[in-house]
């Protein structure tokens, strides 16, 4: 087999792979979940929360 034909059906496989992983096909829906919490996110909610607190 010649090396260019290699070469491209790499390059084709290549871009199916990321065409597949982008296209997020298989992941779980979890788009009725609510986002995660990240650290130093909640500065308002220890605001409000002061405030009712006082």
């Amino acid at each position: 087999m010649p090396f260019e034909i290699v070469l491209l059906l790499l390059l084709i496989a290549g871009v199916a792979l990321i065409g597949l992983a982008l296209s997020g096909y298989g992941s779980p829906d979890r788009s009725h979940e609510k986002p995660p919490r990240m650290p130093g996110h909640d500065i308002e909610e220890q605001l409000k929360r002061r405030d009712e607190q006082a």
